[in-house]
């Protein structure tokens, strides 16, 4: 990774990416994790994608980890996507890994 892409614009162009491609199927795109916060300390960085989709996909979602795979490498940080469909992320609105990227991530859609 170079200097001139700091690790923040992974998350940035992971999204636009993704909206681009499959912007009707996704309902939320949240991001969240040590390079978005910024708190990397310079040894690993991981950007963490909650990605709520309208309909179950597995096609899309094999897609859309590929997307953030790619992404990932040409800004040198690692993706951790987590797809899920809304009905799942409705039914479990409590559950800690989704209420807190949904409080502390950053939404793109």
């Amino acid at each position: 990774m170079s200097d001139s892409e700091p690790q923040g614009d992974a998350a940035a162009t992971f999204a636009a990416r993704a909206q681009a491609d499959h912007g009707e199927a996704i309902r939320d795109l949240v991001v969240f994790g040590d390079a978005p916060r910024g708190d990397d300390r310079g040894v690993h960085a991981s950007v963490e994608v909650l990605l709520v989709l309208e309909e179950p996909d597995p096609e899309r979602e094999r897609r859309l980890e590929a997307l953030a795979e790619r992404t990932g490498a040409e800004h040198g940080v690692v993706f951790e996507v987590h797809v899920l469909p809304v009905d799942r992320v409705e039914a479990n609105s409590d559950h800690p890994f989704i209420r807190t990227a949904l409080e502390k991530g950053r939404s793109y859609v």
